[in-house]
């Protein structure tokens, strides 16, 4: 008879250690939905950052720091955010176009305004700007970055945002382009 009681009670004792420890989570799986999730409010955010920067009459700080601000929430999850974008902004008869760096490494954005080519240099984490020569009420362009062209049209009196993000981890990559 005490030997059922022992049993008896050594099965309470699972019991209660099994219920009171909670679920377990693999910390190893690495699933991309939550990436894709955040890829697309990524997508939708910058061009708002813009428009606080634009309405601050601050554009390429408010989104510089909105970038780096990103970058550092998703380290925290363990995702890396590698991204460029160039902001088109018409004045008087030209077009600033200021190139934002945060791949991890320096890049030089060639851009061809209306036939006009420049190389816009920027290291890791900077901005960098040159002007080019606008008439009319739009204007072609053509961005190559790492040897990928990208080619679209602008409308000369709005600021415009072109990105490419990528998000990373554990092997899984999700990349989205933004034109805004």
């Amino acid at each position: 008879m005490k030997g059922q009681f022992f049993i008896i009670g050594a099965l309470f004792v699972c019991t209660i250690l099994y219920f009171g420890l909670g679920p377990s989570f693999d910390i190893s799986v690495t699933g991309s939905e939550d990436m894709n999730v955040l890829a697309g409010n990524l997508q939708k955010e910058l061009p708002h950052a813009l428009n606080i920067g634009i309405n601050a009459s601050a554009p390429i700080s408010t989104l510089r720091n909105f970038t780096l601000f990103s970058i550092d929430s998703l380290r925290q999850g363990r995702i890396d955010l590698g991204c460029y974008w160039l902001v088109f902004r018409y004045t008087g008869g030209q077009v600033n176009v200021s190139a934002g760096n945060f791949m991890g490494e320096p890049k030089v954005f060639y851009v061809n305004v209306s036939g006009v080519s420049n190389g816009i240099y920027a290291a890791d984490g900077a901005v960098n700007s040159s002007m080019f020569d606008a008439a009319g009420p739009t204007f072609d362009v053509s961005v190559t970055v790492d040897g990928e062209t990208s080619s679209f049209t602008q409308l000369t009196r709005k600021t415009s945002i072109f990105s490419q993000l990528t998000l990373s981890r554990s092997g899984n990559i999700i990349s989205k382009e933004i034109l805004a």
